[in-house]
């Protein structure tokens, strides 16, 4: 059995070092509703608490889908660092992809900053063209792969997409001999699918996506964004079957439906069994709360 462990959405939050003048713009407004709102909903103590709890899991691989940050401070992937330290476990074990908080400006596109935090987390066991991503690592039996949903919007919004130079190169990956033999995981920070309007929230060229899968497969989509836990099944060819499990924040403190949460998926052959753990307030401790076979 392979263990694979999904969390999303930690916005990690740290102010350290910043200067005034990295503040403009959006990451002004960003900033602003951190210190109002923001705030409030994430605690940092429920991600303390999730690597305790994770770590006694003992997991083959953890997939963090984005949203390390909240205006793409290098403050904040800092702390970010610190918790995979305090996780424990290599970089071969642990894939990492950038959320929407991680692209927040462009200037940090640019100068491929969360690559250069987190490329080691990054790197691929089969090269589709000259840029990074996507990028796939073959564990065992499971090839994990790593797509980049995500763009400097230049506005308020926060729409993904994923280019189409960037799907082609992820259609050729998903049909490689050595990607077919294995069960296929990919992995985007934004829902393939429209679960929460408006518009300006989501993955623009979701319709593109959807006729790739439905052209080559794949075994399992995992996402974030929505702080919430959502499923929804593609199709793939020939009518088959593609589950896609959106998790919510990982340090999301309301109410107990939304409260932080990851997934474990075992993966035994070609079934897929999909556990949730949430964090339960009343013991300050994590115990599932749903089980199902996908």
């Amino acid at each position: 059995m392979f263990r694979l462990g999904h969390l999303t959405d930690p916005h990690f939050r740290s102010f350290a070092g910043a200067r005034f003048q990295d503040f403009w713009g959006k990451r002004a407004v960003g900033a602003l509703n951190l210190l109002v709102n923001r705030g409030r909903k994430h605690r940092m103590e429920l991600l303390a608490a999730m690597c305790v709890d994770l770590k006694q899991r003992r997991l083959d691989h953890l997939a963090i889908t984005g949203d390390l940050a909240n205006v793409s401070l290098e403050s904040e992937w800092r702390e970010a660092q610190l918790w995979l330290g305090a996780y424990d476990a290599p970089p071969s074990a642990v894939t990492i992809i950038p959320g929407n908080h991680d692209t927040y400006v462009e200037d940090v596109v640019q100068a491929r900053a969360f690559e250069r935090n987190f490329g080691s987390y990054q790197t691929t066991d089969l090269r589709i063209g000259s840029d990074l991503y996507p990028f796939v690592r073959f564990r065992d039996d499971v090839a994990i792969i790593g797509v980049n949903t995500c763009v400097a919007t230049g506005d308020l919004g926060a729409w993904g997409q994923i280019g189409a130079a960037q799907l082609a190169r992820l259609e050729a990956l998903l049909t490689a001999p050595d990607v077919v033999r294995r069960l296929r995981v990919v992995l985007l920070h934004h829902p393939p699918v429209m679960h929460r309007p408006p518009e300006h929230r989501n993955l623009r060229d979701r319709a593109d996506l959807l006729a790739l899968f439905e052209r080559t497969g794949a075994d399992l989509v995992l996402h974030g964004h929505d702080h919430r836990d959502e499923r929804v099944v593609l199709r793939g060819p020939d009518g088959a079957s593609i589950p896609v499990v959106g998790a919510g924040s990982a340090s999301y403190a309301g109410s107990s439906a939304r409260r932080s949460r990851y997934n474990v998926y075992e993966i035994e052959g070609k079934v897929i069994t999909s556990l949730t753990f949430a964090h339960d307030q009343a013991t300050d401790a994590y115990r599932e709360v749903r089980r199902e076979t996908l």
